[in-house]
């Protein structure tokens, strides 16, 4: 599911901005702070992080920050720069932890054919987001593009709260 919300908001965000009264110059503004929250959160994973704890809890952090994120920016319009940064670090520390959680799941051995075959539903989700995300924008504004994203980030936090069960058995 975090692909599809990357994907969508990689190609609608600018628009969902000025959806909410943001200019255009200031929601460009806004936007280009995605990047560097995305970096800082790969370094603070790398420096705090590695070899210190299960890849699940940095999937679960990955997915709260988005949840976090995408809600803060439905929720209000005082907190976008907030709900960007959060958004960004989540989006950053989770292409950390798509990577490093199969590894340890699954037999490194095959490691390379599982990252194919789960790469296959995530490129296709990320190829249909934007249209999808189109489409909800023409039938019903940023509001239902929003609340989409929110709900879809808050399912995929109760997802990887069950795979953190289930690790831990």
């Amino acid at each position: 599911m975090a692909a599809m919300i990357e994907s969508t908001l990689s190609v609608h965000l600018l628009t969902l901005l000025q959806l909410r009264g943001v200019g255009l110059a200031a929601a460009v503004g806004l936007g280009a702070l995605v990047g560097p929250s995305q970096v800082g959160a790969r370094v603070a994973e790398l420096l705090i992080g590695r070899n210190r704890h299960h890849p699940i809890w940095t999937m679960l952090a990955s997915v709260s920050l988005l949840a976090a994120g995408i809600s803060l920016l439905l929720a209000s319009h005082a907190f976008i720069a907030l709900a960007l940064i959060l958004y960004g670090a989540g989006n950053g520390i989770h292409t950390i932890a798509r990577g490093a959680l199969p590894l340890v799941l699954f037999d490194p051995q095959q490691y390379a054919v599982l990252m194919g075959k789960l790469a296959t539903p995530s490129l296709i989700i990320q190829a249909a987001a934007p249209s999808i995300g189109a489409l909800l924008l023409g039938m019903g504004g940023g509001y239902l593009v929003l609340t989409a994203l929110a709900l879809a980030a808050t399912i995929n936090v109760g997802l990887c709260a069950c795979l953190v069960v289930a690790v831990r058995r």
